[in-house]
C-alpha cells in the first residue's frame, strides 16, 4: 500500500483503553479528536466529511465501504514549494531546462521515484503575474507495488485532478519515469493510457497541461523526450548536484535511494514485536496500579501527569543515543492509549525533542500492531508532515490505517495529504497538544523534563 498526495513548501475499574476510546478515568476524549477544540482538528473533520469522487465506471459504496477506489487513491507522494526561489550564490535557481527539473525530483521527495507518475503543479508567482512557480509536486505509482499490475488510469487520473483542480493553479508539468517507455528512437510513438486519462481530467478542470517528459530512470546523463513536442530531448543534469538537492540536504533532510528505504521505517519487527507485546501486559498493571494510587488520594490529573512525564522522559534520553528497552516501550505504548495524553504528544513536533520523539515513534510502530501500531504511525506521521516529508508522511499514515481503519485522526490526516493541506495548516495540532499538556501542569517547551 503506498500513501496519499502530500505537501511540503517545505479507573480501576476502568482500565486503560485502545486508542479511540475513553482513557482511564472514564472521560470522553478531548483535545485534537475530531469533537474535540482543535481548530485544525475540525477543518480536518470538514474536509473529511465530503464524499471523495468514485472513479469512472467503479462499483457504488455501500455501507462500511472505504471511498470507491481508495486502496489505488492512496498511492500520491508529494512535496510543495517555489523551487525556483532556493538561493543560491549570485540568485535564485531556476529550473527551466526540463533535464535540470527533472534532477531535482529526487530532492523534491526525498528519493528516486521509479515506475512513476509525477506532476509538477504550478501557481503563479506572487510578484511576477506572468511567471509561475513549482507550488507542489505529486507522485502516483504507475504500476500496483504488491502485484507489478498496472495501476487504474482512470483512478489516478481522478487522483491528480482532484490535487491539480485547486484554486491558483495556472497549469501542470507531468513527468513520467518508467523503464517500460517504448524508446523513441527506436519505435512509433504509442498512446499511453494514463497520460490521456489524465489530459481529459486535466482539460475538464480547466488546467492546463503545459508539458509532458518521459524517461526511463532519473541519473545523470540519462535521457528525457518531450511527449508534447515530437523531437525534443536531451540529457537529465546530475541529481546529486541539483540545487534542490543541496537545499535539502544542508537542511538535515536525506535522499533515499528509493522509496524502499522509507517503508523499511515502518515496516514491523518480528523479534522486537514479539519482546514488546510481552512485555505489555505487565506494563498495563502497573499502570493500572499507579490509577489505583491516584484514584485513592483523589487526583486523576497528577496519574496523567506522572505519565506524561514519564514518556517525554523517556523520549529525551534517546537524544542520548540510549536504546528503549522492550519494557519501556511497553509503557509508552499503554500511557499513549489515553487520547488526552496521546494529544499532548503532537506539541513534541514544533519542540527541540520532535527528532527524539520521531525515533521512538518509528521504533513503537515497527514493534506494535493493531490500535497501538496505528496511534504510533499516526504519530510519526504528523511528524514527517509537519517537518515537510510529504512521502514518508504518507506512507506512515497508510501503516496506521491498515492497522486500524477506523482511526480518525490517521483518516482526517491522510485526507488533508490528498487534499494538499499545507504543513503549516496542521501546526495548530502542535499548539493544541501544548495547551492539553499545560492543563496537566506540563511545560512542553522546556529542554528538560
Amino acid at each position: 500500500m503506498t500513501p496519499a498526495a502530500t505537501p511540503i513548501s517545505q479507573p480501576p475499574a476502568a482500565p486503560l483503553s485502545a486508542a479511540g476510546h475513553p482513557g482511564p478515568t472514564g472521560r470522553a476524549a478531548t483535545g485534537t479528536g475530531t469533537g474535540g477544540r482543535c481548530p485544525t482538528a475540525r477543518a480536518l473533520t470538514a474536509r473529511g466529511s465530503a464524499p471523495a469522487a468514485a472513479a469512472p465506471g467503479a462499483p457504488p459504496a455501500r455501507a462500511g465501504d472505504k471511498p470507491a477506489g481508495s486502496a489505488l487513491l492512496r498511492c500520491a507522494e508529494g512535496a510543495t514549494g517555489e523551487y525556483d526561489r532556493l538561493a543560491r550564490p549570485g540568485g535564485p535557481a531556476r529550473l527551466d531546462d526540463p533535464g535540470d527539473l527533472i534532477a531535482a525530483i529526487p530532492a523534491m521527495l526525498g528519493f528516486r521515484p521509479e515506475r512513476s507518475l509525477v506532476l509538477a503543479v504550478l501557481c503563479a508567482a506572487p510578484d511576477a503575474p506572468d511567471s509561475a512557480v513549482i507550488d507542489l509536486v505529486v507522485r502516483f505509482d504507475l504500476r500496483q507495488p504488491a502485484t507489478g499490475r498496472p495501476s487504474d488510469e482512470s483512478t489516478v487520473a481522478a487522483a491528480a485532478s482532484r490535487v491539480c483542480g485547486r484554486p491558483g493553479v495556472v497549469g501542470v508539468l507531468v513527468i513520467l519515469v518508467d523503464e517500460g517507455l517504448p524508446d523513441p528512437e527506436r519505435s512509433l510513438p504509442q498512446p499511453i493510457p494514463v497520460l490521456t486519462a489524465l489530459e481529459r481530467r486535466m482539460a475538464a478542470a480547466a488546467v492546463p497541461v503545459r508539458a509532458v517528459w518521459a524517461a526511463h530512470s532519473i541519473g545523470g546523463g540519462r535521457a528525457w523526450w518531450s511527449l508534447t513536442d515530437p523531437g525534443r530531448r536531451g540529457l537529465i543534469a546530475d541529481p546529486v548536484a541539483s540545487w534542490v538537492t543541496l537545499n535539502r540536504v544542508l537542511d538535515g533532510r536525506p535522499i533515499r535511494r528509493c522509496r524502499d528505504e522509507l517503508t523499511a521505517l515502518v515496516a514491523p519487527d518480528p523479534a522486537l514485536r514479539a519482546e514488546v507485546s510481552a512485555e505489555l501486559g505487565a506494563a498495563r498493571a502497573r499502570a493500572k496500579d499507579r490509577y489505583a494510587t491516584a484514584a485513592r488520594h483523589a487526583d486523576p490529573i497528577g496519574f496523567l501527569r506522572g505519565e506524561l512525564v514519564t514518556v517525554l522522559w523517556l523520549i529525551s534520553n534517546t537524544e542520548s543515543g540510549a536504546d528503549l528497552a522492550a519494557r519501556e516501550l511497553a509503557d509508552i505504548a499503554v500511557a499513549l492509549r489515553d487520547r488526552e495524553l496521546r494529544d499532548c504528544m503532537f506539541a513534541l513536533a514544533a519542540t527541540v525533542h520532535a527528532e527524539a520523539a520521531e525515533q521512538v515513534w518509528s521504533r513503537l510502530a515497527r514493534a506494535l500492531e493493531g490500535a497501538d501500531r496505528a496511534e504510533t504511525a499516526m504519530l510519526l506521521g504528523y511528524f514527517a508532515y509537519v517537518r515537510g516529508d510529504g512521502p514518508f508522511a504518507g506512507i506512515a499514515l497508510d501503516a496506521a490505517l491498515d492497522a486500524d481503519p477506523h482511526h480518525s485522526m490517521a483518516t482526517l490526516l491522510h485526507t488533508a495529504l490528498e487534499a494538499g493541506m499545507r504543513p503549516e495548516r496542521l501546526r495548530d495540532l502542535a499548539r493544541c497538544g501544548k495547551d492539553c499538556a499545560a492543563t496537566l501542569g506540563v511545560d512542553m517547551d522546556t529542554a528538560r523534563w
